[in-house]
C-alpha cells in the first residue's frame, strides 16, 4: 500500500506513488532543470570527484588530513587541469591548466579577482574586527592605495639598503650554529624562521624581535604565537562554525587556546602601531613599510584600523613563507648530495666557501644574481614544495570561460600551487629534484611555463603568484633566501638527521597549515658539519668562555 498524500482528486486521497503523481513530478523536474540550466552553465560537464561526493558533506572527508595538498594533487593527476569538488554544498573549481592559470592571474579578459570571503579567517586573525588587507581584500580603491604605497618600500632601490641588516642577522645565526658541533641535530626550519621574523621586524618597522640572539623563546614570543595563530586559521577554514563569534570557544577543541593566540597577536600589532605613531611623521628619505603606511594613514587615505590589519598581514606573508622556503631548500640539498656539492663548487669558485685553511670572503649584494646553480636549486625546491601550497582563491563575478567550460558567477576558483607545480600534466619527472631543469631560465625569472612546446601562453610555475596580485614583498624574500642559503651552505655541509626517517619520513609529516611545513614539533632536523672545522672549534671555545654554549637554542 503506497503512502497516502494530502492532495485530493475529486475528494479522494491521492497516492504519492500513483502514475499520475509520478508523471507530474517528472514534468516538474524537467521544468526546474530548464529554468535553472543557465545558472549552472557547464558546471555539470566539469569532471572531478564531485560525482562521488557524500550528500551534504561533499568531498570534505577526503580533505580532513594535514597533507590535503597531496589529495588535491592526486585529483589533478586523475582529472586533469580543470575539475571540481564539493566542499559541503559549495562547488570548488580547481585550475592547474597552464593557459587558464595565466588568464585567471593576468590583467585582461578572463582575469579573476581575489575572493575576500575565502580569506575572511585570515582577516579575523590580524584584526579584531576582521578588517581586510593586501592579502584578503578585493582589488578596490583602498587596496590600490595600500599596494601602491607598499610597492615603493619593496622596490630594489629601497630594498638594497636592507641587505646589510639581513647579512648581520644571518651571520649571527651562523655563529650560533658553529658552536653546536657536527653531532647535534638542529631544527633548520626553526633556525630559518628566527631569521625571517627578525628581518620583518627590522626591515619593515625598525623593531628587533631578537629571535636569533635568544635561546628558547617564552610562550608569549611571536615565534611561538604566530604558529598557534596559523593553526587556528586552518581549523576555522575547515570548520566554518568555529569562526562564529557568538558560539563559545569551549565548544571547539583548543578553541579557547586559538582565540587567545589571536588576541595576543592583535595586542602585539596594536603596540607596534602605537610605537610607530609615537615616532611622529616619517623623514622624507624614509621609505620603509612603516613610513609608507603611516603616510597614507596620516593623510586620511586609509583608516588606522586598516593600517593595523596591513601591519599584521605582513607577518603572515613574510614569516613562515620565507622561512619554510629556506628549510625546504636545505632539505632538498641535504637529501641530494650531488646537488649540494655542485652548490659548494659554485660558492668555492666565487670565494664564498670556507676551508680549514681559508675563510670565505664576505657575501656581497652583487653575489645574489651570480649564483646560478644555487638559484636553480631554490627554484626546484619552490617547485616541489611551494609554501603557499593550496590557498590561492579567486571568484567568478560573472559567467566566465575557463578552458572549454563556461562557469557561472559566484564559483570559488582555486589555483593550488602544489598541484600546479607537481602535476604530471605540467612537469616531467615531477617527483624528482632536478635543479638542472632551470639552467636555461634567467636567474631573476620566477614565473615559467614548462609546457612551452604545447602552449606559448601559460604558467606552470609561479611561487610568488603572478599579475596584479603577485607577492609585493618578493624582492625582499629573494634577497633573504639567497643570502641565508649562500652563507649556510658556504659554512656547513648538511645531512638530514637519522631520526627524521629520510625523505619518506619527512613526506609522511608534510602538513599544510596556511603554509607547507611538517607537523609536530620536530621540524626538519639536520646535522651540520662545519667546512672550516679548525676555525669553528676555536670559535666554540671562545663562545663557551664568554657567553656560555646555548644548549637549547634551535634544538628544541
Amino acid at each position: 500500500m503506497g503512502c497516502m498524500g494530502v492532495l485530493k482528486d475529486g475528494g479522494q486521497p491521492l497516492q504519492w506513488d500513483s502514475p499520475a503523481v509520478a508523471g507530474s513530478l517528472v514534468i516538474i523536474a524537467i521544468a526546474v532543470y530548464w529554468l535553472t540550466r543557465d545558472s549552472r552553465l557547464d558546471m555539470d560537464k566539469v569532471p572531478g570527484p564531485w560525482r562521488t561526493a557524500v550528500p551534504v558533506l561533499g568531498n570534505i572527508l577526503d580533505l580532513l588530513t594535514p597533507n590535503h595538498h597531496r589529495q588535491i594533487l592526486a585529483w589533478t593527476n586523475q582529472f586533469g587541469g580543470i575539475y571540481r569538488f564539493k566542499l559541503l554544498c559549495k562547488d570548488i573549481l580547481i585550475v592547474t591548466d597552464p593557459e587558464s592559470v595565466a588568464t585567471i592571474m593576468g590583467r585582461g579578459e578572463g582575469a579573476l579577482d581575489k575572493s575576500a570571503v575565502a580569506y575572511g579567517v585570515v582577516s579575523q586573525m590580524v584584526s579584531k574586527d576582521g578588517h581586510p588587507n593586501l592579502l584578503t581584500a578585493a582589488s578596490d580603491e583602498t587596496w590600490k592605495i595600500v599596494r601602491k604605497a607598499v610597492a615603493v618600500s619593496f622596490s630594489l632601490r629601497n630594498i638594497k639598503p636592507k641587505f646589510g641588516m639581513v647579512l648581520e642577522r644571518v651571520n649571527d645565526l651562523v655563529e650560533r650554529l658553529e658552536v653546536m658541533g657536527p653531532d647535534r641535530a638542529v631544527d633548520m626550519d626553526q633556525a630559518a624562521l628566527r631569521v625571517t621574523l627578525d628581518v620583518i621586524g627590522l626591515a619593515a618597522f625598525g623593531h628587533d624581535f631578537e629571535c636569533v640572539k635568544q635561546g628558547v623563546p617564552n610562550r608569549d614570543h611571536l615565534l611561538r604565537v604566530l604558529p598557534r595563530c596559523f593553526t587556528e586559521v586552518e581549523l576555522r577554514m575547515a570548520n566554518p562554525f568555529r569562526s562564529i563569534k557568538e558560539l563559545p570557544r569551549s565548544w571547539f577543541r583548543n578553541g579557547e587556546k586559538g582565540q587567545r593566540s589571536f588576541d595576543h597577536f592583535q595586542r602585539e600589532m596594536v603596540a607596534l602601531l602605537k610605537k610607530l605613531k609615537l615616532r611622529g611623521p616619517p623623514a622624507d628619505d624614509d621609505f620603509s613599510i612603516a613610513a609608507q603606511l603611516m603616510r597614507i594613514a596620516d593623510n586620511g587615505s586609509v583608516s588606522y584600523e586598516r593600517i593595523l590589519s596591513e601591519i599584521g598581514i605582513l607577518f603572515v606573508e613574510g614569516f613562515e613563507t620565507t622561512g619554510h622556503t629556506i628549510s625546504w631548500t636545505l632539505f632538498c640539498l641535504a637529501t641530494n648530495k650531488d646537488a649540494q656539492e655542485k652548490v659548494a663548487e659554485e660558492l668555492d669558485a666565487a670565494g664564498l666557501l670556507s676551508h680549514p685553511l681559508r675563510t670565505a670572503r664576505e657575501f656581497e649584494y652583487q653575489d645574489i644574481n651570480k649564483l646560478k646553480y644555487l638559484s636553480c636549486c631554490i627554484k626546484e625546491a619552490m617547485r616541489m614544495y611551494p609554501v603557499v601550497s593550496v590557498a590561492n582563491a579567486r571568484i567568478t563575478e560573472r559567467p566566465t570561460t575557463i578552458g572549454r567550460y563556461t562557469i557561472p558567477a559566484g564559483v570559488l576558483t582555486v589555483i593550488p600551487l602544489y598541484a600546479l607545480h607537481n602535476s604530471k600534466h605540467n612537469w616531467s619527472n615531477a617527483s624528482q629534484f632536478i635543479p638542472e631543469r632551470w639552467l636555461d631560465v634567467p636567474t631573476e625569472t620566477y614565473t615559467y611555463n614548462s609546457r612551452q612546446d604545447k602552449t606559448a601562453h601559460g604558467l606552470t610555475f609561479m611561487p610568488f603568484t603572478h599579475g596584479p596580485r603577485n607577492c609585493v614583498g618578493q624582492s625582499l624574500a629573494k634577497m633573504e633566501v639567497v643570502t641565508v642559503l649562500a652563507k649556510l651552505l658556504g659554512s656547513f655541509q648538511f645531512r638530514l638527521a637519522p631520526e627524521m626517517g629520510g625523505v619518506e619520513g619527512i613526506t609522511q609529516r608534510e602538513s599544510t597549515h596556511l603554509t607547507l611545513q611538517t607537523k609536530g614539533t620536530q621540524g626538519i632536523r639536520m646535522l651540520l658539519k662545519p667546512r672550516d672545522q679548525a676555525g669553528a672549534h676555536m670559535r666554540s671555545m671562545s663562545w663557551s668562555s664568554t657567553k656560555g654554549v646555548p644548549e637549547e637554542c634551535l634544538i628544541s
